[in-house]
């Protein structure tokens, strides 16, 4: 009879939209996760099943204290702050509430959106609005110069490679013009031809103009070629890649560590955000992938505010741009990082064609 309880209860928690994980009351082992758990830690139940504790996080002193409260007051325990494995992130940081489940303890996690989510707050978006025609002035000064000289060397260069650079050089300028037209004109970064975009083409071009201009990186790209269009502007989509490959690329010659850069697609199932009163499925997830020193703890928090860098030249707008351009498309970003391997992910809905 109690088993049959325990499997109906189990089914209930399976469909529910938030990570759970049942531990033993014993030993603190894992016995379940439900299914959002599976999609959230990206290992499946069957990995979990009888694994000790330090399988959900490399720090398991809080969870240890926090199901022992339960266990000794018999009552719920909310804790903030509780690192949790998340993919490869052993640093994510979670709010837990634990509660009692018969003999056992259940979890439900819920990750800090502040620790590794854009920062889309109002705080964020009206930074980068004011900072909008200065920025532009700033850029517009030197455009018709760089242009000017391009095709100025266009009439002596005659190799193929060295047209192509002078016609990435000339194709940039006029996109950053555009860009701060924009600015210019709304104080913002208006994203309104929103269309379908193929993210592969936009990658290709972002690496290849990255790539002229630094030689010493090393760029892999790890793209499936079964994803769908994305909805977009493809001049925003170009303005994030390039600042995400910047910043690795920075990273990187600051500290002398790494010396690779990943490009990779996917599609990824069970992502979605509330939007205008509906939610908005998210699959198409673009990672960049470096191997440098990581980011440091201190700024993890602040990453997409205005001003917050480690980089003695920087700036800190660069990030605080993207989350701003990224927000404007409908899609999310996540951070993971640790010395040696940082990621930043882009999340974005598809293009829906109409049926012919």
């Amino acid at each position: 009879m109690i088993e049959a309880k325990n499997t109906e209860l189990r089914a209930l928690m399976d469909v529910l939209p938030i990570a759970i994980v049942i531990l033993s009351g014993d030993d603190r082992s894992v016995r379940w996760i439900n299914n959002h758990a599976e999609l959230w830690l990206q290992k499946s139940r069957l990995y979990f099943v009888g694994k000790p504790i330090s399988e959900l996080s490399e720090f398991p002193e809080k969870l240890l204290a926090l199901t022992g409260r339960v266990i000794e007051t018999s009552g719920a325990v909310i804790a903030e702050d509780v690192p949790v494995h998340r993919w490869d992130d052993p640093e994510a940081l979670c709010h837990v509430t634990a509660f009692p489940a018969g003999d056992d303890v259940a979890l439900i996690l819920r990750q800090h959106r502040r620790a590794n989510m854009t920062g889309n707050s109002d705080q964020d978006i009206d930074a980068v609005e004011s900072l909008g025609r200065m920025l532009a002035h700033e850029l517009k000064n030197p455009l018709a110069g760089i242009k000017g000289a391009a095709q100025l060397l266009s009439t002596e260069i005659t190799s193929d490679e060295g047209r192509e650079l002078i016609s990435l050089i000339t194709t940039e300028t006029d996109r950053i013009h555009r860009l701060a037209d924009r600015m210019e004109a709304f104080g913002t970064i208006a994203v309104e031809a929103m269309g379908p975009v193929n993210i592969h083409t936009v990658l290709r071009q972002a690496r290849l103009l990255a790539q002229s201009m630094n030689g010493n990186i090393i760029f892999e790209e790890d793209y499936d070629p079964s994803l769908p269009d994305v909805i977009g502007d493809q001049d925003a989509l170009m303005q994030i890649s390039l600042n995400l490959i910047k910043n690795a690329v920075e990273a990187i010659a600051h500290h002398k560590t790494g010396n690779q850069i990943t490009l990779q697609t996917s599609y990824r199932a069970g992502v979605s955000r509330q939007e205008t009163g509906r939610l908005q499925a998210l699959p198409v997830e673009i990672k960049f992938i470096d191997n440098g020193p990581g980011i440091p703890p201190h700024i993890r928090r602040q990453l997409f505010q205005p001003f917050v860098t480690d980089k003695p030249a920087g700036r800190g707008l660069g990030l605080t741009l993207v989350s701003k351009l990224v927000h404007a498309h409908g899609g999310m970003i996540e951070t993971k990082s640790k010395p040696g391997r940082t990621v930043f992910s882009i999340l974005l809905p598809t293009y829906q064609y109409e049926d012919m």
